[in-house]
């Protein structure tokens, strides 16, 4: 029985996630992070439905969509014709920076959760671009009508929408967010050398992290309202590895077009040891986006699926501080994930 996943949003995160399924499809597992999780392989997940409002990729097959632009993800592997046609997504007034000259192909939600229902989707993905709130809420909506579980991989806070948490927990399905979390990111990078330098016994004073990247991604999150929207995200989650207030700061800073879907990440860390003597760490993180999250999201999806058939719903703490910047309930990375491996990790 597969694990059948409707992707909100085709960009560059959705692109890799696509070839990576095709990737992953047999029993060659190079370069992947968990090759069962909660009892399922890669070759168990399925897209069954697409969705998304840019005219550039609504009404073509998917295997098509995910490299039209705006998209300037990798080609990893030649996909496969696919059965899936991009339909018409939800956009609730407020587009994307890089959509906002382009005229959307919209749908209701009414229209998204009839789809779902048709494809008999298990689990709804949103992957749509960074400030889309209130789209981002409509979507969980469908989903709940639909009778699916959400994931939502963007910085909107869903799930501190406590009406819409108690319809899911009353409709016994999980919803898992928020603002997904890559595998070797900034984010998890800074948490880690944060977390290192605490158990050394340095008294960390000041951090930053500031990151200049390529594609629509980074292109929306230098807007002003949605960089300190996100940026208060991954400061928030950088200082729950430490257990006493510092001054830090992490955030996008700028666009570069032509460096597509990758990254770089800028760390500065100053601390005190022994005899009050300074330490500092200056370093630089190389990464690319879509295949950074690839590994995470493969491995939240497999995670919800199987919580969803053993009866675990809701807002599940253990999948949600695993994967992503801003659970509800923060703990230390070390922490999240020894609790999400020994619940599904094969």
């Amino acid at each position: 029985m597969p694990i059948k996943v409707a992707l909100a949003g085709v960009g560059n995160c959705a692109s890799v996630f696509v070839q990576g399924l095709k990737f992953y499809s047999g029993d060659d597992y190079k370069g992947l992070w968990h090759s069962n999780i909660g009892g399922f392989r890669p070759r168990d997940v399925q897209v069954v439905a697409a969705f998304d409002v840019a005219p550039s990729k609504v009404g073509l097959e998917l295997s098509k969509a995910v490299f039209a632009p705006p998209n300037v993800a990798r080609r990893y592997v030649p996909l496969s014709k696919s059965r899936v046609t991009v339909e018409p997504g939800i956009s609730k007034s407020d587009p994307a920076p890089h959509l906002r000259d382009s005229k959307l192909v919209r749908s209701g939600s009414e229209e998204v959760s009839k789809k779902l229902e048709e494809a008999e989707a298990d689990i709804l993905v949103n992957m749509i671009s960074s400030g889309s709130a209130a789209s981002s809420e409509e979507y969980a909506r469908a989903a709940l009508k639909a009778g699916c579980g959400y994931i939502n991989c963007t910085p909107s806070l869903v799930l501190r929408n406590n009406k819409i948490v108690a319809d899911f927990q009353r409709a016994k399905l999980p919803l898992i967010g928020d603002d997904l979390m890559s595998q070797f990111g900034g984010t998890v990078f800074h948490k880690g050398l944060l977390g290192l330098l605490v158990k050394r016994g340095v008294k960390i004073s000041k951090s930053y992290q500031l990151d200049v990247g390529g594609g629509s991604e980074t292109q929306n999150t230098i807007s002003e309202d949605i960089k300190m929207a996100k940026r208060d995200v991954k400061t928030g989650s950088v200082v729950t590895e430490v257990p006493y207030k510092f001054e830090t700061i992490a955030g996008t800073t700028d666009f570069v077009d032509y460096m597509g879907n990758d990254r770089t990440s800028y760390f500065w860390f100053e601390g005190s040891s022994f005899l009050d003597s300074g330490i500092s760490v200056d370093v630089y993180l190389r990464s690319s986006d879509g295949a950074n999250a690839g590994n995470v999201l493969l491995d939240v999806v497999r995670a919800t699926y199987r919580a969803m058939k053993i009866g675990k719903l809701g807002t599940m703490g253990e999948i949600c501080a695993y994967g992503f910047k801003s659970p509800l309930k923060p703990v230390p990375f070390e922490e999240a994930y020894t609790k999400f491996a020994a619940l599904y990790v094969r």
